[in-house]
């Protein structure tokens, strides 16, 4: 089968690679899309970092390794012991690896394990690839109103819905999103399907702009256009907004987050930063800002955000396109690197029969 897999830094290859059985409690998969994400990009360039630097002591995978960790397919197999779906199951997949050991996971934060590993990361196999076989835990099944196209956004929408989650929030908050990439689209979304409406974007990209106000974000600004702080403060009656999260990843996105909140108010960290931003500690201090961080996704929120998708809360019109797997690096990594395109999903070979 073919397969996407990371040898090194800005090193990943399109391999045929034998295709993978199921075990006892896995599931073999045809994956049918695989979303690329922000941090297989930041892998790609400045990695390896999720990607095991030599074996990884949870999963015993190392590199090369099959890269995708957002993905939606069928399942074709099953091995012994497996109850949960059968072959012709529509699944999308909840990739962590929990220890089930550490402190963290048996307090119920196994997204925070100690010995942290996704598939498609740090993790065995990956969506990057025809087929994947995975533990039969990770496996969620897509109601029929969810395409398998959909199936694939249920991963990254999880971390928002993780977020949101986390957050502190009521449908009265005056919130800010930083970024309109697929971070923040989803958090926009997640946020009007819980009914939050007072959103302001801020987005320095045009294509993003208009890609969120098409989904009906009616309050979105450029920051290198305007004076971010007036708008805030127009917005927020001048009282600063109730929670601000972070979905762009970049020092000045940080600072202006922390910057915008009113006094002890929330800044949520929903982005992987490739660079470590300076800590704005004097504002920080000053207005008891608490600092949320939020990482990857636990407890119900596949099944929430599966729920949404449901019922329609989340319209993929626009800002997903298609490629295919011979276009990861070209179409895909290097074309989100250069801060084009919104969410772009690979095509596996024969994998959705439905799709044209």
């Amino acid at each position: 089968m073919l397969a996407a897999r990371y040898h090194d830094t800005q090193d990943v290859r399109i391999d045929e690679i034998p295709e993978p059985e199921p075990g006892p409690g896995e599931v073999k998969i045809r994956v049918a899309y695989n979303g690329i994400c922000g941090t297989d990009v930041h892998e790609y360039y400045s990695g390896p970092a999720w990607i095991p630097q030599g074996t990884h002591p949870r999963t015993g995978a190392s590199r090369p390794i099959v890269i995708g960790h957002e993905f939606s397919g069928t399942v074709v197999a099953t091995g012994a012991g497996v109850a949960t779906v059968a072959p012709g199951d529509r699944v999308c997949v909840e990739g962590l690896y929990p220890c089930d050991e550490c402190p963290r996971c048996l307090e119920g934060m196994p997204n925070l394990c100690t010995s942290f590993a996704l598939h498609g990361l740090s993790g065995t196999g990956g969506g990057l690839s025809q087929f994947t076989v995975v533990k039969d835990f990770m496996v969620h099944r897509l109601p029929d109103t969810v395409s398998l196209e959909l199936g694939a956004l249920v991963e990254p929408m999880a971390v928002t819905t993780h977020a949101i989650n986390r957050a502190r929030l009521s449908p009265e908050s005056k919130v800010l999103v930083f970024g309109a990439g697929p971070i923040g689209i989803g958090t926009f979304l997640g946020l009007r399907a819980r009914g939050v409406t007072s959103v302001l974007v801020v987005e320095p990209s045009a294509e993003r702009r208009a890609g969120i106000q098409a989904l009906g974000a009616t309050d979105v600004v450029d920051p290198t256009a305007v004076d971010l702080a007036s708008a805030v403060s127009g917005f927020t009656g001048g009282a600063g907004a109730d929670v601000a999260f972070d979905c762009a990843g970049v020092a000045a996105s940080f600072r202006s987050a922390c910057e915008s909140v009113r006094a002890r108010g929330q800044v949520v960290v929903v982005a992987t930063y490739e660079k470590e931003p300076p800590f704005p500690g004097n504002t920080v201090l000053l207005g008891e800002v608490e600092i949320l961080g939020c990482l990857a996704y636990s407890g119900p929120d596949f099944d929430d955000t599966i729920a949404i998708m449901a019922a329609g809360g989340y319209d993929i019109t626009g800002w997903v396109a298609h490629i295919p797997l011979d276009g990861l690096l070209d179409d895909g990594i290097r074309t989100l690197r250069e801060g084009r395109g919104l969410k772009i999903l690979v095509d596996l070979p024969g994998g959705d029969p439905d799709r044209a």
